[in-house]
């Protein structure tokens, strides 16, 4: 299976060493697991039934966000459920 990560490892040793920098080191996981989110994201948003919600308190950070069910049929008929949901940095490398 083809990460992005393993895609992004493999294009570094194609153009050659970087500089050794533990802050882009950083600051490149980070953004990695920010590019799979912005994929994912938006594909959750389109599945969710009518009765899911999702919320991002911050747009500038998508590894955390709501997610509000309201059943509307069932023994939980009525009822409102909220989950905070937060990505750790080391989502899709661990």
């Amino acid at each position: 299976m083809l990460t992005l990560a393993s895609k992004l490892k493999r294009d570094d040793g194609v153009r050659g060493p970087r500089a050794s920098n533990p802050a882009s080191d950083s600051t490149r996981r980070v953004s990695v697991r920010d590019k799979l989110l912005v994929k994912e994201v938006a594909e959750l948003e389109a599945n969710l039934p009518c009765t899911c919600k999702v919320n991002f308190p911050d747009p500038n950070k998508l590894h955390y966000f709501q997610l509000t069910v309201i059943p509307d049929e069932g023994y939980y008929q009525g009822g409102k459920f909220q989950f905070e949901i937060e990505v750790p940095d080391a989502y899709n490398m661990v």
